[in-house]
């Protein structure tokens, strides 16, 4: 294995240290699993193969604006 010098802000240390610990993983796998993740994306996963199947056969989203949606909501309700 090689070793590898890298500069990093304190504080993110701080943090990569933090999560390590509580995953039970050291910081060099870590980065390791990060490096990887750079050369080989992961594929799509079934939640986005289905929403792209989704929207090919027609579904739309609704729009992201709670009050439009909580307005259509209280509509609904009260037909």
């Amino acid at each position: 294995m090689a070793k590898l010098t890298l500069h990093v802000e304190p504080d993110i240390i701080d943090a990569a240290k933090t999560y390590a610990q509580a995953h039970h993983v050291s910081l060099s796998k870590l980065v390791t699993h990060f490096f990887r993740t750079l050369m080989f994306p992961p594929a799509p996963d079934f939640w986005r193969q289905l929403h792209t199947t989704l929207e090919r056969e027609g579904f739309t989203e609704p729009p992201n604006d709670l009050d439009a949606l909580r307005q259509a909501h209280v509509q609904r309700q009260y037909q």
